[in-house]
């Protein structure tokens, strides 16, 4: 019975030797996060390497206060990164975190080379594979959208026709209209703004943030495969860009040419917002 008891007392002494030996400890004293022992203890090691990080904080939290370590492990362990991006807002194929720790993965497509252009889109043999066209994606979220152009986030609606007196979108008609007040397609407008309108206006006067675009925002449009994704694209567009008091930029969405003519001249209107 002696033998066997000190053997046990042996044990214990041998064990409690090797801890205190050791490089670390399991836990601190709950008192004051000091190791009895004297040495560095797992939790001091991880609150040493998250203070390094600067992660976390000593402030208490809405658990209490326990203390300068715990309250640092803890705020560290339950932080949340904050964010606004979207995957639409992220590159496709990235990877990022916004308000959680579950990754999110970008699906925003971005403009790329093009060497493999065979022709002009509106070219007899062209087609969106030998043209890099990109997939637009329909969008139906405000009165006369189309299609959102993947690469600018650019909503572009249908063509604008005047249906009587009345200024509205449509997928299968259209009407020429001058930059400027000076056709008659621009006068005598009872809705949704009266009067006699210039380009920018008729655009504008749709609400919801409708506006006629720019010419780079024009021809990017057509780089990305307008011709393929919209309706009604083979037409020459007014943009809200001017060259001179008296001429403006126009693009035709076929085949990506760019020029300058006068505001009295009339061509089709297509909005962006």
């Amino acid at each position: 019975m002696k033998k066997l008891i000190t053997i046990t007392v042996c044990a214990i002494v041998l064990a409690a030797g090797t801890l205190i030996g050791s490089r670390y400890v399991l836990a601190e004293k709950p008192t004051d996060d000091t190791p009895e022992s004297g040495a560095t203890s797992y939790i001091k090691a991880t609150y040493d390497s998250i203070v390094a990080l600067s992660h976390g904080s000593v402030a208490a939290g809405a658990w209490g206060d326990w203390g300068s370590y715990w309250n640092r492990i803890r705020s560290a362990a339950e932080w949340v990164p904050s964010g606004d991006a979207e995957t639409t807002d992220v590159v496709s194929g990235k990877t990022f975190y916004k308000d959680s720790r579950t990754q999110g993965t970008g699906v925003r497509e971005v403009a790329s080379s093009c060497s493999t252009q065979a022709y002009d889109d509106s070219y007899a043999s062209a087609n969106p594979a030998n043209n890099c066209s990109k997939t637009w994606v329909v969008d139906t979220s405000v009165t006369g959208a189309e299609k959102k152009d993947p690469v600018t986030g650019l909503i572009w609606s249908n063509l604008l026709r005047k249906n009587g007196t009345v200024i509205e979108f449509s997928a299968f008609a259209n009407t020429a209209f001058s930059w400027d007040a000076s056709h008659a397609n621009n006068q005598g407008i009872t809705a949704p703004v009266a009067g006699s309108r210039t380009a920018i206006q008729l655009c504008a006067d749709q609400g919801n943030g409708w506006r006629l675009p720019t010419q780079k925002e024009l021809m990017q449009a057509y780089i990305d495969g307008s011709h393929w994704n919209l309706t009604q694209p083979s037409y020459n567009i007014w943009s809200a860009t001017e060259f001179t008091s008296t001429n403006a930029w126009y693009v035709y969405l076929s085949d990506g040419y760019t020029g300058s003519i006068s505001k009295t001249y009339t061509f089709q209107l297509r909005c962006v917002r």
